[in-house]
């Protein structure tokens, strides 16, 4: 009996064992697969991000690197490729340096713009006609100072705030007819005036004169120093400072400057003047030349 008992006891013991055995090849198999599946799903999510970066790449939003080493590749497998590529980037660097150049010469028409007066009255940086016109006088070169400064005098600005001028009290100009046919002749280069008549000719200080270009004014001002030119027989009057600081300049023709005296520059040194016309630009600096004899008014 005890052999029988012993007998059944090892083979219930073997089958217990061997279910165990079973159980855990089962679960091994399992964790094999789901190990496998996940391995699997890792390498098909690999695979898709891969694509889909190759896609994204070639849908032209990848980055600039990415974009230069594609060329790169591209070029090395396609020699034929060297041309365009090595024109796209000539057409690059083109643009870039047209922007430069664009950017360069805004920044030097900004630095290089003409010193302007700073004041609530006088903010126009040309006239209404819109319009410079060139000087119509006859001496053109430069000539020596007849005085010298030993240091540049004060800025236009600051003598105009420190060193006004006297002005007119009575002196009243009107646009009329007979001024109108008179101004055709004397200014040819003015196509057209836009003055209507009885319109009143406005004073301007010799300092504000630049803001003024290419309109009739009354620029009135005191004569710092008179040159004369034997070459063209010209008077130049030049208001506030020596030559080539001057603030404004009044050319006169020799004939009407004699009128006032045989010895018109001693006579017109420290005189108040007033001259009435178009105000023009000579190598920047504004001035009128006086054609008529009723150009000018001393005060």
């Amino acid at each position: 009996m005890l052999l029988i008992a012993a007998t059944s006891y090892n083979q219930s013991s073997r089958r217990t064992t061997n279910r165990a055995t079973t159980a855990q090849r089962a679960e091994t198999r399992s964790g094999d697969a789901s190990a496998n599946h996940a391995t699997q799903a890792r390498n098909i999510h690999q695979s898709n991000s891969r694509q889909t970066t190759s896609t994204v790449h070639q849908s032209g939003t990848a980055t600039p690197n990415t974009r230069n080493n594609q060329r790169s590749a591209t070029n090395s497998t396609y020699p034929g490729n060297n041309t365009r590529v090595t024109r796209t980037n000539a057409q690059q660097t083109n643009t870039h340096g047209t922007s430069n150049a664009a950017s360069r010469e805004r920044s030097n028409t900004v630095n290089t713009a003409p010193r302007r007066v700073t004041s609530s009255t006088h903010v126009r940086t040309s006239g209404t006609s819109g319009r410079v016109y060139v000087s119509s006088r006859q001496y053109t070169g430069r000539h020596a100072g007849v005085h010298q400064y030993h240091a540049p005098p004060p800025s236009r600005a600051y003598r105009a705030r420190h060193y006004e001028y006297r002005a007119p009290v009575s002196l009243n100009i009107i646009w009329t007819p007979v001024m109108h046919s008179h101004y055709i002749r004397m200014y040819p280069m003015v196509k057209y005036w836009h003055y209507r008549h009885g319109y009143h000719i406005a004073n301007v200080s010799a300092y504000f004169a630049e803001y003024y270009m290419g309109d009739v004014m009354t620029v009135y001002g005191r004569v710092s120093e008179v040159y004369y030119s034997r070459s063209t027989d010209e008077y130049f009057l030049y208001y506030g400072a020596y030559y080539p600081y001057q603030d404004f300049t009044t050319v006169i023709p020799g004939w009407i400057a004699r009128q006032y005296s045989k010895w018109p520059e001693r006579y017109f040194r420290n005189q108040h003047i007033a001259a009435t016309g178009l105000i023009t630009s000579f190598q920047g600096e504004p001035e009128i030349v006086v054609k008529e004899s009723f150009q000018l008014n001393l005060y």
